[in-house]
């Protein structure tokens, strides 16, 4: 499906040190999660988001990104530029990581009902060109992020996997998979704007 005249903003999350943050957005700046195999998340999802810029753009899609290398962004400015642009959809990109080891699995997290939709369309594709498990029943998550809060537009925060279980992390460090990342999240969109 064209996605032709349809505006895509995408947040690689996180990015830069934490000094450089903290000076930035203050003490409250997260650098992010990282992976025995599959390193530092804010690397990742920074090479997730160029491919998924290039398929959407192929796709028919105009797109912009919050950041294209590896530098501190506040969490206000993201959603900012999003609104200023007045894109169609805002999808931040994220990695999990939590200290029960055992936990794993994809998700999809919205806050405003108009999100809620955006999110359901987007993990089962991620489902179908990963293979890996939903982090839940659904993998759809209500959460209170601000940048969900913040957007005026559908938006949602992805959660790639785990980097803190092994075979999700096993899974994220090759760059083949984070082209199927990739792939899923833009049949989602196609799917989302059919």
């Amino acid at each position: 499906m064209s996605l032709k005249g349809k505006k895509v903003f995408i947040d690689p999350g996180h990015g830069g040190s934490q000094s450089a943050g903290n000076s930035l957005c203050g003490s409250g700046y997260a650098v992010g999660t990282s992976g025995k195999l599959s390193g530092n998340e804010k690397d990742s999802v920074l090479v997730i988001g160029e491919a998924l810029k290039s398929y959407l753009e192929r796709a028919g899609a105009t797109v912009k990104m919050s950041r294209t290398k590896d530098v501190p962004v506040c969490l206000g400015a993201r959603a900012k530029a999003a609104n200023d642009w007045k894109a169609d959809i805002f999808l931040s990109l994220h990695h999990n990581g939590s200290t029960n080891t055992s936990a794993n699995g994809l998700s999809a997290h919205w806050y405003k009902s108009s999100d809620k939709h955006l999110a359901a369309s987007l993990v089962p594709r991620m489902v179908e060109y990963t293979g890996l498990n939903t982090w839940g029943a659904t993998g759809v998550r209500e959460d209170n992020f601000q940048v969900l809060r913040d957007t005026k537009m559908p938006a949602t925060l992805i959660e790639f996997g785990f980097m803190s279980n092994a075979s999700d992390d096993e899974f994220i460090s090759s760059y083949e998979s984070k082209l199927d990342f990739s792939a899923g999240v833009l049949r989602g969109v196609q799917d989302y704007f059919a």
